[in-house]
């Protein structure tokens, strides 16, 4: 059975897909007053934090109308969840080992792992939504079913497509894309909860220890290579 994402698919695809994501207008000045908007709402948010943050603030930053932005953003969470995608774009070069079709896969989700520990501490935006509850629950209230399908179904599809390389092909889809959301929900599980990281341990250490269990097993030696 084929994989169900391109296995050879590089950091040259993904950096469009999510430009694509954040700006899909094909009118040039649409996508500048977007984009203003977005960087505008970003620095609100990293600023005073989602919940005081307000649609009026975000055009006055921007300096356009309040009535523009709902033309560009359905509400105040759909902007919030393309601000972390624009903080996961300028990043997106540290994830280039995760992307190199070259390395093997358990590698590359070892990397994909440590990387999405990493990243959350290290993104304002992320790192506030990944570690307040209140947060969390009113963004996805209030962000529709299609947003937030658009933001996860390609995250799934790749980890998807490295679990069925790093097991030598064969598994069903099904199988393939539960563990996908298995390993999600394990990462941010980890990362919201961990009382080892909200100890003092540091991200980069913690986010290896969890890789490694992840793709190694809890029995693997501490330590070792992913």
């Amino acid at each position: 059975m084929p994989a169900p994402t391109d296995r050879n698919a590089g950091l040259e695809a993904v950096g469009p897909q999510l430009e694509a994501f954040l700006y899909p207008d094909t009118d040039p000045r649409q996508a500048r007053r977007r984009e203003a908007i977005l960087r505008a709402a970003t620095e609100l948010f990293i600023a005073y934090g989602y919940k005081k943050t307000t649609v009026d603030d975000v055009a006055a930053a921007a300096g356009v109308a309040k009535g523009t932005v709902y033309l560009y953003y359905q509400n105040k969470a759909e902007l919030f969840v393309h601000a972390i995608a624009l903080q996961k774009q300028q990043y997106l070069e540290e994830m280039a080992p995760v992307f190199d079709p070259a390395r093997p896969p358990k590698e590359r989700l070892y990397d994909l792992i440590v990387l999405s520990v990493e990243l959350s501490q290290r993104m304002p935006l992320l790192a506030a939504f990944v570690n307040g509850d209140e947060q969390i629950a009113q963004v996805l209230d209030e962000v529709d079913d299609e947003t937030l399908d658009a933001t996860t179904t390609a995250r799934l599809e790749f980890a998807a497509g490295l679990i069925d390389e790093a097991t030598g092909g064969g598994w069903p889809r099904e199988a393939l894309m539960r563990r996908a959301e298995l390993l999600m929900d394990l990462v941010f599980a980890a990362v919201h909860g961990g009382r080892l990281l909200r100890g003092g341990v540091p991200p980069a250490e913690y986010a290896r220890e969890l890789a490694l269990v992840i793709t190694g097993g809890i029995t693997s030696e501490p330590g070792s290579d992913g």
